[in-house]
């Protein structure tokens, strides 16, 4: 049975909301796309014609932690291109990731500052695409421990 009472404003608005955030979901993964990285694109590079995107750009940490980077490669309507070579230069430290090759249009790593030192200081990374190099910001700042 039907009631002939009308639907509070305040439900059919929440049912327009939660249709408007299913359509944005859905369309992309009827089509296969994985999640993109947000920012700024750099690019197009030379040979390839690719895009780059890093996330996060910059980062504070201290020398104890571990910040993960993603470098997403993307052609130029914006869809993932798997088999890039994405290669990492830091000022110090090292930068690991299971490949150097994106898979699912994104390559995924770990920074790790150099061992020895908590003093400030601002170190980088710099994540190159053919001729695209695009530097990653990491500001380190002292372990504070038993606040």
């Amino acid at each position: 049975m039907i009631s002939g009472k009308l639907l509070p404003p305040l439900v059919v608005g929440i049912l327009v909301c939660l249709g408007w955030l299913a359509w944005g979901v859905v369309p992309s993964a009827s089509q296969g796309r994985a999640p993109q990285t947000s920012g700024h694109r750099y690019g197009p590079t030379t040979p390839g014609g690719y895009y780059v995107r890093v996330e996060p750009r910059a980062v504070t940490m201290s020398h104890i932690q571990r910040p993960q980077l993603t470098v997403a490669i993307e052609n130029a309507a914006g869809q993932p291109v798997d088999d890039v070579l994405v290669t990492f230069t830091p000022s110090e430290g090292t930068f690991t990731t299971a490949s150097s090759r994106t898979r699912g249009g994104t390559v995924v790593g770990t920074f790790v500052a150099a061992p020895g030192s908590d003093s400030p200081r601002t170190v980088f990374l710099v994540a190159t695409v053919e001729n695209v190099e695009v530097t990653i910001f990491i500001d380190m700042v002292p372990a504070v421990v038993g606040r």
